[in-house]
C-alpha cells in the first residue's frame, strides 16, 4: 500500500521529540518498501524527501535520518539528477543538521552513493558547513571520507579480480 506522503509530513511535523525516532523509523520502512515497487524513483518520492531535508520542522525531529538509510536502499532507482539535486539539499542544510546521526547519515550517502570524484568536492564542502555547527556535532564529515577512502578501496579490489 502506498504511503500518503502528505499524511506522512503532518504526522512527523506532529510528533513529540521522545517519540519521532520509533515514529520516523516506522514510516521509513514503509516509504522504503514503497520504492522498492518502483524501477524509477517516483518524483513525488523524491520531492517528500527533499522537503524532509529541506525544512527545520522535519529534519529537526530525531530519527529524520532512517529516510536517507531507505533511499539508500533504493539507490538503483535514482537518476543521476536526482543525486545531485539530492547532493545540493545536503549543501543547502548542512550546517542545520544538529543530529549527529543526520549528519553522518549523510556524510555516509555522499561516500556510497556519489561518484568518488563529486563525492570528495560534496565532503570538503560540507566540511566548511560543519565549522558553523556546536562542537558536538563536528568531526562527523571525516567519518564520510573515511567511508568514502573504503569505498574506493572496495570497487579497486573488484576491478583487480
Amino acid at each position: 500500500m502506498a504511503l500518503n506522503l502528505s499524511n506522512v509530513l503532518v504526522q512527523i511535523e506532529g510528533a513529540e521529540s521522545k517519540r519521532s525516532s520509533a515514529l520516523c523509523s516506522r514510516l521509513a520502512d514503509q516509504f522504503e518498501d514503497d520504492l522498492l515497487e518502483y524501477a524509477d524513483f517516483p518524483s513525488d518520492y523524491f520531492m517528500f524527501f527533499t522537503a524532509l531535508l529541506s525544512e527545520h520542522r522535519y529534519f529537526e525531529k530525531p530519527g529524520i535520518w532512517n529516510f536517507i538509510l531507505a533511499v539508500n536502499n533504493a539507490r538503483d532507482a535514482l537518476t543521476s539528477q536526482q543525486l545531485e539535486g539530492i547532493g545540493d539539499t545536503f549543501l543547502a542544510n548542512f550546517q542545520d543538521y544538529l543530529d549527529a546521526d543526520l549528519s553522518l547519515a549523510v556524510c555516509d550517502f555522499v561516500a556510497r552513493n556519489i561518484q568518488p570524484s563529486r563525492a570528495t568536492q560534496l565532503l570538503q564542502a560540507l566540511k566548511q558547513r560543519e565549522v558553523a555547527k556546536p562542537k558536538d556535532v563536528q568531526g562527523i564529515v571525516d567519518q564520510g571520507f573515511f567511508i568514502l577512502s573504503q569505498e574506493i578501496k572496495r570497487a579497486s579490489h573488484r576491478a583487480e579480480e
